[in-house]
């Protein structure tokens, strides 16, 4: 084969590997475009604002709940190592209320020395990310006092936890005076939750005050 016959192989495989590349992009836009055009309140009729408004009435929320269940999966295992390794009286993060002004440190345990440190962990329940309900308890008037205004908080506030391995943003759902024997409160909700718990009135130990809220949002850190 001659110089100018090789190149003209050459130049011919080239221009044949860019029609089947321009080939595959038009496959692949054809096909997105029929997912658009065939999404709710999309034909292929409309104008492409229909288009827009389509994509983002279905596909932006699909998005959204996919990539929070991603971010959630990465909080579940350095979670449950910190659960495997935390000791007790050890910090294991901070509670945050913006709301009513509450930023207070969280630690292992419900003890008296416990309780002198910050809000209490209940050790039985899951650290938040491990989609159960974690359970804290503090008090109103004694020790560092961390829950002296939680019965200042209302119905769709947020909750934030500082964890070493993310923050976890909740938003409260409900909020109600228990006996302190119902334990109940405590039981998995089939979501990722959060109790808290502290004596209501004030000074007094025959009810307990409950906080329940529910992740929304999750943040890894590292």
């Amino acid at each position: 084969m001659t110089p100018g016959a090789a190149n003209k192989t050459f130049y011919h495989g080239r221009c044949a590997r860019r029609v089947r590349d321009c080939a595959s992009a038009v496959a692949l836009a054809a096909l997105l475009a029929s997912l658009f055009l065939t999404l709710p309140g999309c034909s292929g009729d409309e104008p492409a604002a229909g288009v827009r408004l389509g994509f983002s009435s279905y596909s932006m929320p699909h998005f959204q709940a996919q990539l929070r269940m991603v971010m959630l999966a990465a909080v579940k295992k350095p979670a449950s190592r910190l659960q495997s390794q935390v000791k007790e009286l050890q910090r294991i993060g901070q509670i945050e209320i913006p709301r009513i002004g509450i930023r207070e440190w969280m630690v292992q345990g419900t003890s008296k020395e416990a309780l002198h440190l910050g809000a209490g962990h209940l050790p039985e329940t899951p650290l938040p990310g491990m989609g159960g309900n974690f359970a804290l308890a503090g008090d109103r008037v004694l020790y560092t006092a961390p829950f002296l205004r939680l019965d200042q908080v209302g119905i769709g506030d947020e909750i934030i936890l500082h964890m070493p391995y993310a923050d976890l943003r909740y938003r409260v759902e409900s909020k109600f005076n228990v006996d302190p024997t119902q334990v109940s409160v405590l039981d998995p909700r089939g979501y990722d939750s959060i109790t808290l718990s502290t004596c209501d009135p004030t000074w007094q130990l025959y009810t307990r005050l409950i906080v329940s809220a529910r992740l929304v949002d999750a943040d890894p850190k590292g």
